[in-house]
């Protein structure tokens, strides 16, 4: 009687422990709002910083795109550290794809006549924005952050 129960709290030990790491390592996307700015660190590295002080710091960066047949998508990242306004780490990225928003509203225009805010460029590609990052494993450490970062969209039958 008392190794069934042993065993069985084991077994419930380990099947917590596995849902939990999950949880903690699911992936997902980020938006990259309007305004943000981008800052060249080195080879395949730069650091975003969004209107509200949140600042992504991207490292072994591959660039994709038109070359990949994918128009809107604009590299691979390797590994993406993110910080909020106080510097403290709100989670961290691995793998993950820097995803363009379509270039309807500058068709046709150069970009001098476009206001800075709409797009960034990384190693001499505009990237549209507000552009996503999509991260297959996330690693969260502030969830209230990551909130604002990636708002939800509303529940069905929740009006604005």
């Amino acid at each position: 009687m008392r190794k069934a129960s042993v065993l069985s709290s084991f077994l419930a030990l380990a099947l917590f422990l596995t849902l939990a790491g999950t949880a903690a390592a699911q992936g997902r996307s980020i938006t990259v709002p309007k305004g943000t700015k981008a800052e060249m660190l080195g080879p395949e590295s730069f650091k975003l910083t969004t209107p509200a002080g949140y600042v992504f710091t991207i490292t072994s960066f591959k660039k994709t795109g038109k070359a990949a047949g994918k128009p809107d998508e604009v590299g691979i990242l390797g590994d993406c550290g993110i910080r909020d306004p106080k510097g403290k780490v709100v989670a961290t990225g691995f793998e993950g794809v820097l995803k363009s928003a379509p270039a309807i509203a500058a068709a046709g225009k150069a970009l001098k006549d476009i206001p800075p805010g709409e797009y960034i460029k990384i190693d001499d590609e505009v990237t549209w924005l507000p552009a996503t990052m999509q991260f297959p494993s996330m690693r969260i450490f502030d969830r209230q952050a990551m909130l604002k970062l990636s708002p939800q969209p509303d529940p069905p039958g929740k009006a604005r």
